[in-house]
Formats: structure tokens, sequence, C-alpha cells
């Protein structure tokens, strides 16, 4: 009698055993998709490993009932899962079902994956006319040896916007082609996604494709199904791509890798990034990490030494990098509008010499707050504690967590005034005033709800855009790193107080590193660039390093401020989130679940801070509180918050909470 551990969907921090009837003895190999019982309910699973004993009674452990098909996992990508549910202190199958795409349901006899065939018309490839700065080359010679040499080889390519980072993960791609291998190519926005991918089949000629979360489901399993048989030399991907069944992997890369898009922000908390380098290491290949602002945590690891650092620290062709103007929105006059004098000067110039503008505002919707101006009444979200956001196409108010909508009100429903204040603008608002103020300019706007419209939508706008059939892209993060239009001369920032004050330790490094990843849009064409950043704040150091160029002067100060308070990158940390509908049960669960942790803090070397109230303490219906765990062991910590989650699981303990770890934590609001 032997047995099989299976991974479960199941919110559950164990796998379970099954018995393998003697039928099922060659099939039931670890990899394989499975259908058993669980509960009274039948369930698919995947086999993670195989086992001849077990400390249950064997005659009470129900049998696997059909193996559906070949294995859909290789030993390597279900070490890299278990891997991740252990580090990430997170169920092992939910961070297995995040190995497949669309989940475990339907995969194993996904039709998108059994009709999988390579396209039969392949594009011709392009040979490489590009001539290389002294500095790509010596980072292209680096990576390129490592690739050939094998072994892992952390690289941090640390390059200003328009330095040439691409053609080095080309020419990476290129050199693990040579080798007999695959390249991984991950990217943090979709729309980014979509360029990259173009750059590369350009260059390939084909055997390269997409997988991320906004394809459909039969895309993603097809793709999926092509890099497992070894049918593409490249995969260019989002987060999850991470996971991509490349059999013979030569090289990763992690584009723009300081963003926090990365980290994923529900259930299965895991970092892109970070699982990448990870990955690499299982696999003793180089992984490169490239970046204008790298995140700091990397920073301090090449510091260390334990990446390379790879610069590039100017533009191709001796481009300069744009001129930074600052407009003090506190001695614009209000009447103006959401767009300054400086800023409609600037985008009239360019209208007139027929160039492009980007203008950048990290906040979708119309307005993102409506108030009474009669007894000061806001609509709020019945689910969550946010107040909603007005959109105007289509009209009505909306909450951008849980995506409550409700029809716009046209007076207030308490007292009955029509008197609405509208504060906060957002590229709705942004694009009906640029209608008016430019009724012959061709707008175009990118944003979340552009892309919820129609997947291929963020595609179609960039292509357009680079085709020169629109004067302004207007547009959210989406628009603010990685895309290259060389028409584009003229990069206005809005708003650059969004998230510049939030009480998040790391507001000013995040607000930094989109300034100047917005910037560097500008100017990376054959004509210079300008770049204008309207704000209310223009001394924050966060905005005046890039205004002056001066990154390692505002690194330091970051650096020190963290080092003082004992922040990352000087320790490591762990938020446990507890969450419930009942308040009352939420908080006392939160208290004792810190006091378990005050309880073991001294025998494991970590700091306790909290509980309290998360910033937005209501979300779905969930009510939410959290508490964070820091020191300076990454296994200690992690091991002081297992040990606290594992009492508040304990089965006697009858908390009507659920408890989550988020370890290493991008954000602690």
């Amino acid at each position: 009698m032997s047995f099989a551990l299976v991974a479960l969907s199941v919110p559950a921090r164990q796998l379970f055993t099954y018995r393998v009837p003697a039928e099922l003895e060659g099939a039931a190999v670890p990899g394989a998709s499975v259908e058993l019982k669980f509960r009274n309910r039948r369930m698919r699973g995947v086999i993670v490993e195989r086992t001849k004993t077990t400390e249950l009674n064997p005659d009470k452990v129900n049998p696997i009932d059909k193996v559906l098909g070949a294995p859909v996992l290789t030993p390597h990508l279900i070490a890299l899962a278990r891997w991740v549910a252990e580090y990430y202190l997170a169920p092992p199958g939910e961070a297995v079902a995040a190995a497949l795409p669309g989940g475990q349901d339907g995969l194993a006899r996904s039709r998108a994956r059994k009709g999988a065939v390579e396209d039969h018309v392949m594009g011709m490839a392009m040979p490489e006319r590009v001539t290389l700065t002294a500095a790509q080359r010596a980072a292209t010679t680096a990576v390129e040896k490592a690739v050939a040499k094998g072994g892992f080889q952390p690289f941090l390519l640390h390059g200003v916007t328009a330095s040439g980072k691409t053609e080095v993960y080309l020419r990476a791609a290129r050199a693990a082609r040579e080798a007999g291998g695959q390249a991984l190519v991950l990217v943090p926005e979709v729309a980014l996604g979509s360029q990259i991918v173009e750059r590369f089949r350009t260059r390939f000629g084909g055997r390269v494709e997409l997988l991320h979360s906004y394809l459909g489901v039969g895309t993603r399993r097809r793709n999926w199904e092509l890099a497992r048989r070894g049918a593409l030399d490249v995969v260019v991907g989002a987060r999850s791509a991470v996971f991509a069944p490349l059999p013979n992997l030569k090289v990763i890369v992690v584009d723009e890798e300081h963003e926090g898009a990365y980290k994923q922000s529900e259930k299965l908390r895991y970092h892109g990034r970070d699982v990448a380098v990870r990955r690499a290491q299982m696999l003793g290949i180089p992984v490169v990490l490239g970046s204008a602002t790298p995140a700091l945590e990397s920073l301090a690891n090449a510091a260390r030494g334990k990446y390379a650092r790879l610069a590039l620290p100017d533009r191709v062709d001796k481009r300069p990098l744009p001129t930074v103007s600052i407009v003090d929105l506190r001695r614009e006059n209000a009447a103006s509008g959401l767009v300054s004098r400086p800023m409609l000067a600037a985008v009239t110039e360019r209208l007139e010499r027929g160039e492009q503008s980007l203008l950048w505002l990290n906040r979708r919707g119309h307005s993102h707050h409506v108030q009474c101006r009669g007894c000061g009444w806001t609509p709020e979200c019945e689910r969550c504690d946010i107040t909603l956001t007005l959109h105007s196409d289509p009209l009505e108010l909306r909450c951008h967590y849980c995506d409550h909508r409700q029809p716009a009100y046209q007076q207030c429903p308490d007292c009955k005034m029509p008197l609405l204040r509208f504060g906060g603008a957002g590229t709705q608002r942004v694009e009906r005033e640029l209608a008016q103020k430019f009724p012959k300019a061709r707008v175009l706007r990118l944003d979340t709800d552009v892309a919820r419209g129609d997947r291929d939508e963020p595609a179609k706008i960039l292509e357009a855009f680079a085709l020169g059939e629109a004067d302004i892209l207007l547009g959210t993060q989406m628009i603010a790193k990685g895309l290259d239009f060389p028409n584009v001369t003229l990069v206005g920032v809005l708003d650059a107080d969004v998230a510049l004050h939030l009480p998040d330790f790391r507001a000013a490094e995040r607000t930094w590193q989109l300034l100047v990843q917005v910037s560097g849009r500008a100017g990376r064409g054959k004509r210079p660039g300008e770049v204008l950043v309207q704000t209310c704040t223009p001394d924050h150091p966060a905005i005046a390093a890039v205004a002056t160029g001066d990154t390692a002067a505002f690194v330091k100060e970051v650096l020190a401020e963290r080092r003082e308070v004992e922040y990352p990158p000087f320790s490591r940390m762990v938020a446990l989130l507890v969450s419930g509908p009942d308040e009352s049960e939420v908080e006392s669960a939160a208290n004792a679940l810190a006091e378990r942790a005050h309880a073991v803090a001294d025998e494991y070397g970590v700091t306790v801070l909290g509980p309290a109230p998360q910033a937005l303490a209501r979300l779905r219906n969930q009510h939410r509180w959290h508490l964070l765990l820091k020191g300076h062991d990454a296994a200690r910590v992690r091991a002081a918050a297992a040990a606290a989650i594992a009492w508040a699981e304990e089965p006697g303990r009858k908390l009507r909470v659920r408890v989550m770890a988020d370890v290493d934590p991008v954000e602690v609001l």
C-alpha cells in the first residue's frame, strides 16, 4: 500500500494524504492532476509527493479516484511551489494552483492545451544592427558569460531611462537560445508586456508568447502548453508567469524590478521578483533585475555583494535626459483648472510642432469624492470604508476596491441641495478638460477602466499612439514605465502628491520612483524632452530629487531614516492580517494574536508593533486589523509569525476570523 500527498485549492496550511489504488500506481506520480473526494465533495488536486507510510490509520485514508492524464507540473515547479508556500506562510494548495494557468480545475483536460500548436507562419528574425554603448557592452558581456557558464548569478542592471536595458535583455535571451534553452522575461504591467513582446518577436522571428491574467483562459493554457513542450524560446509575462513551465530555462529577466505590482496583494501574497530570484537559484542560472529606480532593498543587496551591479549611466546615442521643471500649484490660479498655465503652454507648443505629449495622473475616474456644499454629506461604499469615486463614462459612483456601483446623484439625498462639490480629479475629468482646452487635439486615455472594457484595448491604444494617431496620451501608472515613444517630447505630471503623504514608510520612495519613471518617457527620440511636475509640495525630498536629478542624495537620506527606525532594508518584516465580518470579533482576535506574538517575541528576537485597524478598516464587508513583526533575521521573523498563526489556528481556539501572513510586505497601510 502506498500514499500520495496532494495539494488542494483550499485555505489550509497542509497537504492531504490519499491512498493510491494499485491500478493507479504507475500514473499517480508527483505533478499529476487527480480527482478525489474531499469532505463529501468532488475536487481536483495535484500530487506533490509519494510516500510508503502515513501516521494516519491506513484503513481510513480515502483513495484517489482518477488520474487526469500526464503530469502537469515538473519536479522543479513542485519544489518551487512548496518553497513559495513555506516562505510566504501560505497554504500549499494555493501555491500549486498559482503555478497552473486558470487554476487546477479543467487544466488537465483543457482543449486549448491539447490543441496547442505553433504558428506555421513564422516572422523573419531581424539582425542585430544596434550599436552598443560601452556600458551596454560591459553589461551584455557579463550576462552572456553567466548564461554560457551556468550557475546562479543575480545581476542588478541599474540604468537610467532610455539607457538600453531592453537591448541587454534581448541579448541575454539570445545567449539562452544559443545555449539550447529558453528565457523568461517578467514585466509589471500587462500593457508593457504587449510592447516588449513585439520587440522580442521582431528580433527572434517567432517562438515568443505572452502569459498574463488578461489573456483568456484558453489562450493562457495554449501558451503555457507550448512553453511546457519547449516550443517557445521566450515567455514574456506578468507576475504569475514566474511559474512558466519552461523545460530548459537558462536566464530570467525581471524588468522594472522595483515595481510593487510584482507583489500579490490578496490570498497568496508572493513577490514575483523574489520568487524569480529563488527560481534562478534553484536552477543554477543567472537572473537580471533591471530598473532605472531600483528598490532600496535591491540597492542594499548590491552594496552587500549579494547582487552584481551593472550600471548604464547614460542614454543611448548620448541623448540628454529631459529637463525637469516644477510647477508650484500653490501659486497657480485655481480657476485655470487641472492643467496649469505652464502645462497648457507646453502642450500647445507640442501641438504646433507636431510632437506628442504624455500626461500622467495616478488616479482614475472623474472625481475622487463628491461632497454636498450644504450639509457636508459624502457618498460612501456600503461594503468598504471608502468614499465612492464619480465616473463620467458611464455616469455612476463606483468603489475602486469592491467595484460596487450605484447611480450618480444630481442632488444631496440628505438635504436635497443641488450644489455638489467634486474633489480629487481623475483621468476622466482631465480628459474632459483637455477636450475643452484643445478641441482639435487627438487624445487617448489609458487606465484600468479602459483595460477592463476590452482585454486588447491597452495594446491597441499604445499601438495607435506609437503610430502617431494621437497627440496626447493621458493615463495612470499603466503608462509610467517601460514604454518607448520617440516623438514624445513632453511629459506632464498633473499631480505629484497623490500618494506622497500616505501613512506608509515607502510613500516617498514610491513617489520618487514613479516620477523618475514617467519622466523617462520624454526625449527618447532625436529631439530633447521636457518634464513639468505639478505639485503643492515642491520642497519634498522625493520631488526635489526628481527636479535636481540627485538620486544619490535622496537614497542616502531615505536610508538614514530607515536605519534609524529599523525598517527595510535594515530589517525584515511580516504583517499578520486579521479579517472577518464581525468587527468586535476581529478586534478581539487581533488583540489575542498580538498577545501571543508578544509572548514569543523574545524567543525569536523580534519586535511586535500593533495591533491596529488597517487604514482601510473595512473591505468587502470584512473588518480588518493588522500587527507587524520585524527583526534582523528573516527566518526568525517568519518563525515567530508562523508560531502566532499556528496558535490562532489550533482546533480548540475557535477564532471566527481569518488570519493571513504578508511576508516582506510592500505596504503597511
